[in-house]
């Protein structure tokens, strides 16, 4: 039973201002784009660079030797192909009340890309001048998210919090898509009250490590509709029973609401793998607020033990308990699929970071495997339940993790990864610091693949040409910004969908 208001039937309780401003909005976009979208997807495939995504395409042999570029579904036709930068407003890790970009910040390509050595007292950390410049301030996840969820830079560690102190409420993609009526949900690999999902998903915060007051926020929030994601407290990162702390699912007090089905936003509770794999194929459907924690602590696959370096992919058995980010992301549209006037739904593949800081390439390419699946499938629905011209869908980054460049990286700038052949790791490096410290964020270009409706209104934008990444990467030479893609996703979402049916079922 669908349980949403039409857009018309909402429209003649809205008042006459808020439509006013609706009808300005969407006569002021493009007339190539004079509709928006009913769907918009946004997918991050949190610390992947260029690099993670090409070396996961050469290990399962989704690479064109002959053309030296991916073959993946989002390198084929009909994508838009854009380079994004990802920058901070400032270096602080706390307010510092102006909104003041830092000028040594903002990505300039001829520093990026300078392969002098250095021969100073960095030159053991950061190799060549343009790894340093990347390296050195990089933004974190919860500062780039919030970029992409409210189109605002600012400080570290701010969950969609602003450099003046204040939290920019109503103004992320999340509340923005709530106000149009449409059903909203966020979806990650990792703890879904982390950084990267709670600002997709609309939390605010000052601190991003205030795990438990950022989950209880995301499920009071009215906006939202779907959460899925790890962080269960009841078991370790090996799928097996132990007490964790239920900080990440909003303290012990929330956790037994949820369970006992009492939590007074109504949210129905599901965990175990079966009950995702139901949600997914349709036979599961338990109607609109699903909140899914898997049965893991702290990632669905990556933090699993047995890692050694050396390690091929997939070389330690997966968690057997767990669903799929693919499997999670089928079970989210099929509950925000029921809402006639459309959806919002942030996709994390939150992992790849976790195994770029830990220096895990072989962790690093499962976890952007897992990923790619997730994308497959959202194409896949896209073309059997909606129509690109009603749907956007984005897939980027928040940021590069780990310098990932060739094996040889340390002594050839910029070294291109090397492909083996598929079932084999690429030759790759992350960068080189002490061992025992983990690899670090870097303010690298990031990719940014588009398609569906307003996906070539990325070509009004732009902040500069990048001749370099435009050879190595095979996108477009003007690169663009992580708040484009917020301005992108907010003006499709506001402006007035097409008239167009949907394709019988």
């Amino acid at each position: 039973m669908k349980r949403f208001l039409s857009r018309s039937a909402r429209r003649l309780r809205a008042p006459a201002a808020w439509l006013a401003v609706v009808v300005s909005i969407g006569a002021a976009a493009p007339e190539a784009w004079a509709h928006g979208a009913k769907n918009v997807i946004v997918m991050i495939a949190d610390g992947a660079g260029f690099n993670a995504y090409d070396a996961a395409s050469m290990y399962e042999g989704k690479w064109d030797l002959a053309r030296n570029k991916s073959t993946q579904v989002y390198d084929g036709p009909g994508w838009v192909k854009y380079a994004c930068t990802t920058y901070p407003l400032n270096s602080s890790k706390k307010p510092t009340g102006d909104r003041v970009q830092e000028a040594e910040l903002i990505y300039r390509p001829e520093l990026a890309w300078d392969a002098t050595p250095l021969t100073d007292k960095d030159a053991r950390t950061y190799f060549f001048a343009g790894y340093r410049f990347l390296m050195r301030e990089a933004t974190d996840s919860a500062a780039a998210a919030t970029a992409i969820a409210t189109g605002e830079k600012t400080f570290d560690a701010a969950i969609n919090w602003s450099n003046t102190n204040r939290a920019i409420r109503g103004r992320t993609l999340a509340e923005i898509a709530k106000k149009q009526g449409k059903a909203v949900g966020v979806v990650t690999t990792v703890q879904w009250s982390h950084a990267t999902p709670a600002c997709l998903g609309g939390a605010h915060s000052i601190f991003r490590d205030d795990n438990e007051a950022i989950a209880n926020e995301m499920l009071h929030a009215r906006y939202l509709d779907v959460i899925m994601g790890a962080g269960h407290p009841e078991f370790d990162d090996d799928g097996r029973p132990a007490a964790k702390p239920a900080c990440f699912v909003g303290g012990a007090r929330t956790w037994d609401l949820l369970k006992s089905g009492n939590h007074p936003r109504g949210w129905r509770l599901i965990q175990t793998k079966a009950q995702f794999e139901a949600l997914a194929d349709g036979s599961g459907f338990v109607g609109l607020k699903v909140l899914g924690v898997a049965q893991v602590h702290t990632t669905l696959q990556q933090k699993r033990g047995g890692y050694q370096s050396g390690n091929v992919p997939f070389a330690v058995p997966p968690n057997g308990n767990v669903p799929s980010l693919r499997t999670m992301v089928q079970g989210a549209l099929s509950v925000l699929e029921s809402d006639p006037d459309g959806f919002y739904l942030a996709i994390e593949g939150g992992a790849v970071d976790w195994a770029n800081h830990e220096r895990q390439p072989a962790r690093m390419i499962e976890e952007q495997i897992d990923f790619n699946r997730a994308v497959e499938a959202v194409v896949r629905w896209v073309e059997t339940h909606s129509h690109w011209n009603e749907t956007l869908l984005v897939v980027t980054a928040d940021h590069e993790t780990g310098m990932v460049w060739g094996e040889n990286s340390d002594k050839i700038a910029f070294q291109p990864l090397a492909f083996r052949q598929e079932g084999k790791l690429p030759g790759l490096r992350h960068e080189t610091l002490d061992p025992k410290d983990k690899a670090r964020h870097t303010n690298s270009l990031v990719p940014l693949y588009v398609r569906g409706v307003w996906s070539q209104s990325f070509a009004q934008r732009g902040h500069g040409t990048d001749t370099t990444a435009q050879k190595r990467w095979h996108v477009q030479g003007r690169y663009v910004d992580n708040t484009d893609i917020f301005a992108v996703a907010r003006e499709c979402l506001e402006a007035e969908p097409a008239p167009v049916p949907s394709p019988a079922r």
